[in-house]
């Protein structure tokens, strides 16, 4: 089974019977921990000794409380797709920001 790619509900068009989708390809890093990364930054400065990078180390958590970000960017490809409205209900009449998985193959 080929797997599909997630697409963000960008914008909708109600044209009566017909609604036009604006759908945009959605990317999610893994989580990221900032204060990891800090430490690792200071690790390797060669130029600091070994007593000045523990002492920076362990002051991180009082400068950034623990937290985990996911950065999430929109990348070029994005389409546009017209459909009646029995259709639209028929995958659950999303809305503008759900998910949608599409499915693109040669037949």
């Amino acid at each position: 089974m080929q797997e599909g790619i997630e697409f963000t509900v960008r914008s909708i068009t109600d044209n009566g019977s017909l609604l036009t989708m604006l759908l945009q390809q959605e990317i999610r890093t893994e989580p990221i921990d900032q204060a990891e990364m800090l430490r690792q930054r200071i690790e390797s400065i060669r130029e600091l000794d070994d007593d000045t990078k523990e002492v920076m180390k362990k002051i991180i958590p009082a400068i950034i409380p623990f937290q985990q970000v996911q950065h999430v960017t929109y990348s070029p490809i994005q389409m546009s797709i017209t459909i009646t409205r029995p259709v639209y209900e028929r995958i659950g009449s999303p809305k503008v920001g759900d998910t949608l998985i599409v499915t693109i193959h040669r037949a």
